[in-house]
């Protein structure tokens, strides 16, 4: 695990290495929803946070693979390929946002029930997820800079909205 994990680091602090702000973003959603798992043992929103963890682990090579494909179809001048490519790298830190914003509501609903002893790592999760969810949009903003597609942009900001509004009850 830690040479997996020290590996990992190397890439992100390589040059030139396609892991960026997404697959950072989307680990640090991972990691949020592993810690507040723990915290709620055998339950059914244990259950849906192992669900997003797994889906989170699996964009952080997924965003990687991505921004892979967006810089090859910028460098091949087709603009049509750029945009399919970016709009489509768009939908990982959108998903990312999602599921951050799933995982901040579950540590809200889990407050009350967390011994004081754990709420430190309960604030640890809710901290990791918020910066998972800041670092997703920071991404789709700027794709969405790139894009200048108004419409794009428009349904993209409302499913944002949406994700936001429908965890924050």
């Amino acid at each position: 695990m830690h040479h997996s994990l020290e590996h990992f680091l190397d890439q992100v602090a390589r040059q030139g290495s396609w892991f960026g702000g997404g697959s950072v973003a989307a680990l640090s959603a991972a990691l949020a929803a592993a810690l507040l798992e723990k915290l709620l043992g055998s339950t059914a929103p244990a259950r849906r946070l192992q669900r997003i963890r797994r889906e989170c682990f699996a964009l952080v090579s997924r965003d990687a693979e991505a921004f892979a494909r967006v810089i090859a179809a910028s460098r091949s001048g087709n603009h049509r390929a750029f945009t399919r490519t970016l709009k489509s790298a768009t939908e990982i830190p959108c998903r990312v946002f999602e599921h951050a914003q799933a995982i901040r509501a579950a540590s809200r609903a889990a407050a009350g029930s967390i011994k004081p002893q754990f709420q430190s790592d309960l604030k640890g999760a809710r901290a990791m997820a918020g910066a998972a969810a800041e670092a997703a949009c920071a991404l789709i903003e700027t794709n969405l800079m790139w894009l200048n597609d108004h419409t794009y942009t428009s349904t993209i900001r409302s499913r944002l909205r949406a994700a936001h509004q429908h965890h924050a009850r």
